[in-house]
C-alpha cells in the first residue's frame, strides 16, 4: 500500500539545522536527509535513490525547485518511484565530490544542482545536473528522466547494476592519468610553466580560456609571487597577468558597491557574473591581492581590498565569532536584482551626488557601462568598469568620482531586498579566510588595511576555535566541519587548512601553542589520510563507516585550493620550522605523486605550483626576537618573506639566524642589524629578488 503522497508530512527536514535543506522541507517530495534511516528504506523497499546535492545560495538549486520539487505532479512521481535524499554540498563535501565524479563520467561535466540516481548500495547508474521540467531543444523533461529510470532499475536491473559497477571502478581507478611528465631538474622554471599557458592567453578578456571564467586565485598567486621573485617578467606573462588582475577588479564579477568577488562571470569580459558569493572566493581573492599589492601598488587594488574586508566583516562575520558560508545568486526571485540597474535607476542614484560628480553624469554612464538597453536583462546593467576608459578613470578626479558613485550605489541598494545569506559556518572555508587575513597583514603595506584585516582577525581566531574545535587529545585536535552538525567525519580539508591557518597564526603572533598545534595537526594528517602516496578525503579509521567510498585527493585546485596541494607546500615549510620531525621523510611519495600530476594542467593547479617550484633546499625559517612582532619597523618589514620563508620565534636576547634544515647561513644581533644585512639592494642594481 503506497504512501498518500500529497501528504508534506514524510518530507523530514524541518528538523535540519541546513539552510538549503529547510528551503525544501515544504515541498511536496518526500525528502529525507542523508543517514542510515534513509538507506534502510530504500533496502527495505528495494528501490532507487534519487538523490539531490546543492547549497542554498545556488541559482540554478532555485530553478529546479520552484520547477520540479514544488510542482505536486512531479513529486508524485518521485514519491512513488524513489527514495529521495537531500544533500547540502557544504554539510557532506565527500559525497559532493564522488558524486560529481560520477557525474562527470555520465555527461562529461558537473555542477549544481546534482541530481544523482543510484541504487540502494548508493552506486551511481545516472547523474546530471539541472533537469528542466518540461524538455527543452531535444532534451528529456525531469520527469521522462524520472520514468525512464525507475523502468531501468525494474525492467532491466541486471544492465543497471553493471553500469554502476563499471562506474564505481571507474572513480576508483581516478581520473589523472598516471604517466610522468619529463623536466630537467627538480621542477619546471616559472617563465617556463609561464611561456606553455601563453597559448591559452586571452589576451582581449584577461585570465585564460574562454567563458564560464572563474578567477584561479591560486595560480594568481603563484604567478605574483614569482613576478616578485623576479623569475616571471614583463614579456613572459607577467603583463598579461597585471591585465587579468585589472580586468577583474574592473568587472562586473567584483561587487564594486559592497566588495566582495562573485563566484564566476558567464561572459569572457568579467562583466556579467552569477551573483552568488562564497566565502572561499573572498579568501582567494585577498591572498591573491595581497601579494599583487606589492607588484601594482593602486587605488583599484586597495579599494578592492578594503571593500572586502568590510563587506567580510559587516556581511559575512557572526556574532559567534565565524564567517558565514555564502550569499544567493537571488533577491526576489530573480537572478542578480539587487546588483542590477537601468539606466534611469542609475540616472537617479547620480544625481543625488555632490554636484561636481552629477555633473560628470555622461562620462559616468561611460565609465560604469550604464546603456538604456543594459548588458544584463530586461534592460538592467550590472555595475562594472569601462577598462578600455582606465586613462580617464584612473586620473584623480575620476577615481573620487568612481568612488562617490559607488558610495551612492550602495546606499540605494539599502533600499532593496538582499540576497539570503546562509548563516552556516564551515570549517575548511574559514581557515582559509584566517590564513588570508594573515596575508593582508603581512604584505598590505597601508596602514588603515592591516589595521582593519588585524581586527578582523583577532575576533574570527577566537571564534573559529569556539565553534570548530570539538576536542583535544594527546593526538591532536578534533574538529567539527560545520555549526549545523554536531559530529562530522574528520575531513581531509578540514585538518590541512587548520594547520596551515595554525602556521600563519604562529608567523604573525610568536605564540608558540599555534607552533605546537602545527605539528601535532600534520603527524595526524600524515597518519590518517595519508597512504600509499595518496592522501584520501576523509581519515582512513572511517573508510568502512559509509557505503560510498573513500575517494583519493588530487592536487587541482577546484572551488578553492587543492587541500593536497596546500598539504604540499606545509610539509616543505615545517620541515625547516621542525627539522627533526622528518615531515619530508614521510611525505616523500606524495610528493612525487603530485608534481607530476599538476604538471598537467598547471592553470588548474596553481597552489601545487607554490608549493613545488622552490627545491626542498631553497626553504628557510628565520629566527627572530619575539619582541620584534611589538615593532612598526618590523612589521613594515615581514613583506620581504614570501612562503618559501618560515618566521620562528625565541625570547632570548636579540639575536637572530637564517638557517636551512640543517645549518645556520647568515646571523646576527638587532632588528637595524638585520633589516641592513637582508634589505634587497636598488633595482638598477640588482633584481627584485629576495635574500635566500
Amino acid at each position: 500500500m503506497s504512501i498518500n503522497s500529497s501528504d508534506t508530512s514524510y518530507n523530514r527536514l524541518a528538523d535540519e539545522k541546513s539552510a538549503y535543506l529547510l528551503q525544501h522541507k515544504d515541498n511536496p517530495v518526500h525528502w529525507w536527509p542523508f543517514g542510515p534511516e534513509a538507506l534502510l528504506k530504500a533496502k527495505e523497499e528495494n528501490k532507487p535513490i534519487f538523490l539531490s546535492v546543492g547549497y542554498s545560495s545556488c541559482h540554478w538549486c532555485h530553478v529546479m525547485a520552484h520547477e520540479s520539487f514544488q510542482d505536486q505532479e512531479t513529486a508524485n512521481l518521485m514519491n512513488e518511484k524513489f527514495i529521495n535524499i537531500k544533500v547540502d554540498r557544504e554539510e557532506f563535501p565527500d559525497i559532493d565530490s564522488y558524486y560529481q565524479q560520477a557525474c562527470q563520467i555520465f555527461i562529461q561535466q558537473g555542477g549544481w544542482p546534482l541530481s544523482v540516481f543510484l541504487l540502494p548500495d548508493l552506486k551511481p547508474y545516472f547523474a546530471g545536473t539541472y533537469f528542466p521540467i518540461d524538455g527543452k531543444e531535444g532534451h528529456a523533461s525531469f520527469k521522462q528522466v524520472l520514468t525512464e529510470l525507475s523502468r531501468a532499475f525494474n525492467e532491466d536491473n541486471e544492465t543497471v547494476l553493471k553500469n554502476a559497477n563499471e562506474v564505481t571502478e571507474k572513480i576508483k581507478e581516478g581520473f589523472v592519468p598516471n604517466e610522468k611528465v619529463e623536466f630537467e631538474g627538480h621542477f619546471p622554471h616559472p617563465s617556463s610553466i609561464a611561456e606553455a599557458l601563453k597559448q591559452y592567453e586571452d589576451v582581449e578578456g584577461g585570465g585564460y580560456g574562454t567563458n564560464p571564467k572563474f578567477p584561479h586565485f591560486p595560480f594568481l598567486t603563484w604567478a605574483s609571487e614569482q613576478m616578485l621573485e623576479g623569475m616571471i617578467n614583463k614579456d613572459q606573462g607577467g603583463n598579461h597577468i597585471v591585465s587579468t588582475f585589472e580586468k577583474m577588479l574592473m568587472g562586473g564579477i567584483n561587487d564594486h558597491a559592497r566588495g566582495g568577488f562573485h563566484r564566476y562571470s558567464v561572459d569572457n569580459n568579467w562583466k556579467v557574473p552569477h551573483f552568488e558569493k562564497m566565502l572561499y572566493d573572498q579568501a582567494g581573492l585577498l591572498s591573491a591581492l595581497s601579494r599583487f599589492s606589492l607588484l601594482y601598488p593602486s587605488p583599484l587594488v586597495f579599494d578592492t581590498i578594503i571593500n572586502t574586508l568590510d563587506y567580510l566583516e559587516s556581511e559575512m562575520f557572526s556574532e559567534e565569532g565565524f564567517f558565514f558560508s555564502a550569499q544567493d545568486a537571488d533577491s526576489e526571485g530573480q537572478e542578480g536584482l539587487y546588483f542590477t540597474f537601468t539606466e534611469e535607476e542609475f540616472e537617479d542614484l547620480v544625481n543625488k551626488c555632490s554636484e561636481e560628480v552629477s555633473n560628470k553624469m555622461d562620462d559616468l554612464k561611460k565609465w560604469f557601462e550604464i546603456t538604456k538597453e543594459g548588458n544584463f536583462e530586461n534592460g538592467l546593467s550590472v555595475i562594472s568598469l569601462n577598462h578600455s576608459l582606465s586613462n580617464e578613470i584612473f586620473t584623480q578626479d575620476g577615481w573620487e568620482a568612481i568612488r562617490e558613485v559607488r558610495k551612492q550605489i550602495l546606499e540605494e541598494r539599502k533600499n532593496r531586498i538582499p540576497p539570503a545569506t546562509d548563516s552556516k559556518g564551515v570549517a575548511s572555508w574559514n581557515f582559509m579566510m584566517i590564513t588570508a587575513l594573515v596575508d593582508t597583514m603581512q604584505y598590505v603595506q597601508i596602514d588603515v588595511i592591516k589595521k582593519m584585516a588585524s581586527r578582523i582577525f583577532n575576533n574570527a581566531v577566537e571564534g573559529t576555535y569556539k565553534n570548530f574545535l570539538a576536542s583535544k587529545d594527546e593526538t591532536g585536535m578534533r574538529l567539527r566541519h560545520t555549526t549545523t552538525k554536531e559530529k562530522s567525519l574528520p575531513y581531509f580539508e578540514d585538518y590541512v587548512f587548520f594547520t596551515e591557518a595554525q602556521l600563519r597564526i604562529y608567523e604573525i603572533t610568536g605564540n608558540p601553542v599555534f607552533k605546537d598545534n602545527v605539528i601535532e595537526t600534520l603527524h595526524f594528517v600524515l597518519k590518517e589520510f595519508v597512504e600509499n602516496g595518496k592522501a584520501l578525503t576523509r581519515a582512513k579509521s572511517t573508510s568502512d563507516l559509509e557505503l560510498y567510498p573513500n575517494q583519493d585527493q588530487n592536487s587541482f585546485d577546484n572551488s578553492f585550493k587543492s587541500p593536497l596541494s596546500t598539504l604540499t607546500g606545509l610539509i616543505r615549510r615545517v620541515s625547516v620550522l621542525a627539522p627533526e620531525e622528518e615531515f619530508s621523510e614521510k611525505a616523500k611519495e606524495l610528493v612525487e605523486v603530485v608534481t607530476h600530476e599538476c604538471l598537467k594542467n598547471p592553470l588548474a593547479a596553481g597552489e601545487a605550483l607554490r608549493s613545488l617550484t622552490y627545491p626542498e633546499q631553497a626553504y628557510r625559517v628565520v629566527k627572530l626576537p619575539k619582541s620584534w612582532l611589538t615593532q612598526d619597523k618590523f612589521i613594515g618589514f615581514m613583506n620581504y618573506f614570501l612562503p618559501r620563508f618560515v618566521l620562528s620565534y625565541h625570547e632570548d636576547g636579540d639575536d637572530w639566524q637564517i638557517c636551512n634544515s640543517s645549518s645556520c647561513e647568515l646571523q646576527g644581533t638587532g632588528l637595524d642589524n638585520f633589516i641592513e644585512t637582508l634589505r634587497p639592494s636598488p633595482p638598477e642594481e640588482s633584481s627584485n629578488d629576495v635574500p635566500s
